[in-house]
């Protein structure tokens, strides 16, 4: 039987978890998590949903993935080979509403790229839609708040039953945060269209892995052709020049498609033009951190 696979960022969602994958069906969860001070701020979300999901925890089916969720090169590397790897056999869900913006852009961009010619299916990314934000509410009751302060004494002596009431109500809302999340009630759920992305071809990934290994710049073409001749070799010396000129004019002919791709960017100066890898490209290159997949 196919899996059904979700990604899930960790956050101070849990409806919005636990809505998608009643609605989606699940067998199995990856919940990505971070790895900075705030991460132990949602600890209590987390533990709820392992709870909830306590038999795919049992069965080795519910995965914790720890990594920078800040460091877009790492997201997508990671996430990368998760979704290649599951898709090929099993049906990939994104949820994109329950973290930080970058990290749905990242989770986004991420699937985009992924090679879909070994998927059994392609990912399906969504975002569920709530009926109501936590933070829609919290300049009511800062309003309520300031009011209660400025008559405090008098409320306290001659109403406390207004103060006793709106402390419930506070109380309430509180308490309905720690239940459910940031945000709560079923409003929609809507799907991503999937816009498949082509990624650099084999050369041109050895391309900006080369510009990366010089500290992200070259001085100039040449630095890059003479790399090339030394890791590929030079099969005589009579072909050395003909090898030369053949290497220059295929390296000249990828670096105008990365740049027109802005995976890297042309930077003049007195002695020519040097070559340098873009914050993009930088992406594609980042080494893949298998080993925060917990096996």
């Amino acid at each position: 039987m196919d899996e059904k696979v979700h990604l899930i960022p960790a956050g101070f969602e849990f409806d919005r978890v636990v809505w998608a994958l009643e609605t989606f069906g699940v067998t199995k969860i990856y919940l990505l998590r971070g790895t900075g001070e705030l991460e132990s701020k949602i600890e209590e979300y987390a533990e709820r949903l392992k709870e909830r999901y306590k038999d795919l925890v049992e069965n080795q089916k519910f995965q914790e993935v720890y990594l920078n969720i800040f460091d877009l090169g790492e997201v997508f590397n990671v996430c990368k080979t998760i979704i290649e790897t599951e898709a090929m056999e099993n049906q990939v869900f994104i949820n994109l509403s329950t973290s930080t913006k970058l990290l749905a852009i990242a989770l986004t961009m991420t699937a985009w790229c992924c090679d879909t010619s070994k998927m059994r299916s392609l990912p399906i990314l969504y975002y569920a839609k709530p009926k109501e934000y936590a933070h829609s509410n919290l300049l009511y009751f800062a309003k309520q708040v300031d009011k209660l302060l400025k008559n405090f004494e008098v409320l306290t002596k001659e109403k406390p039953e207004e103060l006793r009431a709106f402390l419930q109500e506070l109380s309430s809302h509180l308490q309905a945060v720690s239940r459910r999340g940031m945000s709560w009630g079923r409003d929609d759920i809507i799907l991503i269209p999937f816009m498949p992305i082509k990624l650099p071809g084999d050369f041109e990934m050895k391309l900006l892995a080369m510009i990366e290994t010089f500290g992200g710049e070259v001085k100039n073409i040449q630095a890059l052709v003479e790399s090339f001749e030394k890791s590929e070799g030079m099969r005589s010396r009579s072909k050395k020049g003909e090898e030369s000129r053949a290497i220059r004019s295929k390296v000249t002919y990828h670096l105008r498609n990365l740049e027109s791709r802005q995976l890297i960017s042309r930077v003049p100066n007195k002695r020519g033009v040097r070559i340098k890898i873009t914050s993009l490209g930088r992406v594609f290159v980042t080494p893949k951190i298998l080993k925060k997949i917990e096996e």
